[in-house]
């Protein structure tokens, strides 16, 4: 690569030479914000900046292409690193925002503003997109960017001088309480998705770690059960599946071992018999395929992602019930555990976080019930240490007060 100054309507421009695709020359002209009169020794040395920071690079094909089709060039060239349901959401991020947006404006790799980014935050929030949904697409291009950065594409990264949206805190139903649980569990013990809703409810499992659980994980000679494979949804084609996912959590502290007490034990071993049995009656019409997995349907078929969260829904309005997520239910049982007395980090890795805060800031709830609880406790324990109440009246000092 060479470079050469150059001059346009009396202002300085450094030209660096670079090479196509094919092969042949191609130039990248770059203002020096230089007036002509006395400084071509600063537009001399500004030059000379450039051809450090360019230097290594022969092609320029890399700096004019799409910003989209760069961010797509780090996804795919990141792709063993990611899992694939987070490669799926970025392709997805990437296919219905990002690229659509800054395609039509012919936005490129080496010539996006931050202002170009605030604006494309600004459009999406105001197109209805949450917040922290526009942070993602923030972290994907600032990511991408510093991959160029890196490889020296371009000088810096713009998305460190952008400004994102904030964070906003989810302001959904609060958790249920033990009470609350304890009803859901009882109504819905014959339904479909009983089994879900139990080990959600109790060991704070993720969707995805449920339907993967399998007979062979749970050990019922030293009564323990072991979280080590997920079902997710990947695309396929046009299609979305469902595909298991052996050796594989959502992070590595999500790979756990929990203990099997009396309930779960009974509860669990119930469950395999009563499968066992559905298996028998229903001969060659059961799917033996899934013949090792905890939750499946009455003829052996795996339960689907989508089917256990829209079938929740549809039992909380059939039953009465308070209108809350299906992962709300692992909400429920970290803020449970709390005020029975577990501390924050046994429910770190109850619930298989790798980030003490994000337990204690996300998952763990107060609620005026709760606070409720706390307060009855705490006069509970003051009436047991005081005589009486520092600010109730004796008889005697009322009687006084009416003479």
């Amino acid at each position: 690569m060479t470079g050469s100054l150059q001059v346009k309507n009396d202002k300085y421009y450094a030209v660096l030479n670079f090479q196509d695709d094919s092969g042949k020359r191609a130039q990248k002209w770059i203002s020096l914000g230089l007036e002509l009169k006395g400084n071509k020794r600063r537009a001399e040395a500004k030059l000379n900046d450039l051809l450090v920071q360019y230097q290594g690079i022969e092609s320029i094909s890399p700096l004019r292409q799409l910003l989209s089709r760069h961010i797509q060039s780090w996804i795919e060239g990141n792709r063993s690193n990611v899992a694939v349901t987070t490669y799926n959401q970025y392709i997805n991020m990437l296919a219905n925002h990002i690229g659509p947006y800054f395609d039509e404006l012919g936005i490129t790799l080496d010539n996006v503003t931050a202002g170009d980014l605030e604006d494309y935050y600004t459009f999406k929030v105001a197109e209805g997109l949450s917040p922290n949904s526009v942070i993602k697409h923030h972290a994907i291009i600032r990511t991408a960017l510093q991959w160029a950065v890196k490889h020296r594409y371009i000088r810096e990264n713009v998305a460190d001088l952008a400004t994102r949206p904030g964070r906003v805190k989810f302001r959904g139903p609060g958790p249920y309480s033990v009470e609350e649980v304890a009803n859901l569990l009882n109504l819905t013990q014959h339904e479909s998705i009983a089994a879900p809703i139990f080990l959600s409810a109790f060991y704070g499992l993720r969707r995805s770690e449920i339907l993967g659980l399998r007979w062979s994980a749970i050990d019922f000679e030293n009564d323990c059960i072991t979280i080590s494979a997920t079902v997710v949804k990947e695309k396929d084609g046009e299609n979305i599946v469902a595909v298991f996912r052996d050796n594989t959590t959502k992070t590595d502290d999500s790979m756990r071992t929990l203990p099997l007490c009396t309930y779960t034990y009974q509860y669990l071993a119930a469950l395999y018999q009563k499968q066992q049995q559905q298996r028998a009656l229903c001969g060659e019409s059961y799917n033996t395929q899934y013949h090792d997995f905890v939750c499946v349907d009455l003829l052996g078929n795996l339960l689907q992602p989508d089917y256990v969260s829209q079938k929740f829904q549809q039992l909380l309005n059939y039953y009465g019930l308070r209108r809350i997520r299906y992962h709300d239910l692992r909400h429920s049982c970290a803020t449970i555990m709390l005020y029975l007395g577990c501390s924050m980090k046994d429910i770190q890795t109850w619930l298989g976080h790798s980030n003490y805060n994000f337990t204690a800031d996300t998952y763990v709830h107060s609620s005026p019930v709760t606070h409720a609880q706390m307060a009855d406790t705490f006069s509970r324990k003051l009436v047991e240490l005081l005589p009486q109440n520092p600010m109730q009246e004796t008889q005697d000092q009322r009687k006084q007060k009416i003479e």
